[in-house]
């Protein structure tokens, strides 16, 4: 869990972001005339609770996790917004569930840094530009030296052998984990560069937020 100083700045830079993809929401919905067709990828009922009721109600919204995840990422508070949004199975790294164009907005939201190797990410990034005549993808920056999931500053800068030092001797539940878990966290939480982004979405508008540093990218369409 984010310590209450770094929690503060991600709501406030998450709601910031928020308001920002509301904007394009009411864009699209306005520029088609109907309820957007959204594929959220890696999303969770958690997320759309911070978007408001009138935005989402501009929205068709199909949410897409790995089997069991839903489980995972259901809180009790949140049963009102399971009802009014698909929850599908799928892998990010391949849909072929879902059409060329399928969707007027695929969004991702801090979820293929998650996926695997850099490969993985590619494949991600492709069904992401596929599926989605529009998009959303946003990612935690590699610049900013603070990773949000180890709370370990510059540990990510480094090759996963000082990295895995550098959490254990600083990260008190990475410690606890035996090999197998220390280097599979390790394996999927790998932030990515603006230079990453753009080798993935060529084609895409790129923007950063910083706080000193970049802080996180997003890649829209």
């Amino acid at each position: 869990m984010l310590p209450k100083r770094l929690l503060f700045v991600s709501q406030f830079f998450r709601g910031r972001r928020n308001r920002k993809l509301c904007d394009m929401i009411a864009l699209r919905h306005r520029e088609i005339g109907r309820k957007l067709d959204v594929v959220d990828i890696g999303g969770s009922y958690v997320f759309w609770m911070t978007i408001p009721e009138q935005y989402r109600a501009m929205c068709n919204i199909s949410l897409v996790n790995m089997p069991g995840e839903y489980e995972r990422i259901y809180i009790e508070d949140h049963a009102a917004i399971r009802d009014t949004v698909k929850s599908l199975t799928g892998d990010a790294r391949s849909m072929p569930q879902f059409a060329d164009g399928q969707f007027d907005l695929v969004i991702c939201n801090s979820v293929i840094e998650h996926v695997g190797h850099w490969m993985d990410m590619k494949s991600a990034a492709a069904e992401a530009r596929r599926l989605g005549r529009h998009g959303w993808i946003q990612v935690p920056a590699f610049e900013f030296p603070v990773e949000q999931h180890f709370i370990t500053p510059l540990a990510h800068w480094f090759a996963d052998p000082i990295q895995r030092r550098l959490l254990q001797l600083f990260n008190k539940t990475f410690r606890g984990r035996d090999a197998d878990a220390m280097f599979m966290s390790m394996y999927h939480v790998r932030p990515l560069s603006r230079w990453q982004m753009r080798q993935l979405f060529p084609q895409a508008t790129l923007r950063s937020e910083w706080l000193l540093f970049p802080k996180s990218h997003m890649a829209i369409w």
